[in-house]
């Protein structure tokens, strides 16, 4: 097990402590990273082999590693983006953006329970996006849902001419129910209320 510190967009920073949890596997005399818990939009899809400046292209886009002085650097490569509905869109016009990062992390093997305090943390403390925010993510085939709130995304990757297709929906109320179950095969017992509250 390595631990990384996902990076925070907002503040421009990786927090000081682990938060997020990675495998390493070596096989055949090669070294790969597994991530099949990262969800959203920057999730790999695929066993990924440790080597630094390498471009590895998968379904969602070409990742990297980058490593400087003993700490890895994980990248994701952007493509440009067909907005069917640009006006929902609640960040700046990052167009112009080439590659994101998404965490870093060092080789030191870690123990399972170096990530329950994290784990803790992230589900109670009042800062964490997961306490302030409701968050379902589901892969698809050719891309990804996520529902964050009460905003609906789909992506299709690659949907053409190396350009991925977004299209985000507010939802109502009404909807989320339905929602849920067509597009998540989520079934509640109570209704859904969303949450979508700022950290910063």
């Amino acid at each position: 097990l390595l631990g990384a510190k996902v990076y925070i967009p907002e503040i421009d920073a990786y927090p000081e402590e682990i938060n997020h949890l990675l495998i390493q596997v070596d096989l055949d005399g090669k070294s790969y990273i597994i991530d099949g818990g990262f969800g959203m939009a920057y999730q790999m899809w695929q066993p990924m082999e440790l080597i630094s400046g390498m471009d590895q292209s998968q379904i969602p886009g070409v990742f990297r590693f980058q490593e400087e002085n003993g700490t890895w650097y994980f990248e994701k490569l952007l493509r440009k983006q067909w907005v069917l509905n640009p006006s929902t869109l609640s960040t700046p016009n990052v167009e112009n953006e080439v590659c994101r990062r998404i965490y870093l992390f060092t080789l030191q093997p870690r123990d399972i329970e170096e990530f329950r305090g994290c784990n803790a943390h992230l589900q109670t403390a009042p800062n964490s996006k997961f306490v302030l925010k409701s968050m379902c993510s589901l892969q698809t085939a050719d891309g990804i849902r996520q529902l964050v709130g009460w905003k609906l995304t789909e992506i299709k990757y690659n949907y053409r001419d190396n350009m991925d297709l977004v299209e985000i929906r507010n939802l109502t109320d009404e909807e989320m129910d339905k929602t849920l179950k067509e597009k998540f095969t989520i079934t509640l017992d109570k209704k859904f209320v969303p949450v979508n509250m700022n950290r910063f």
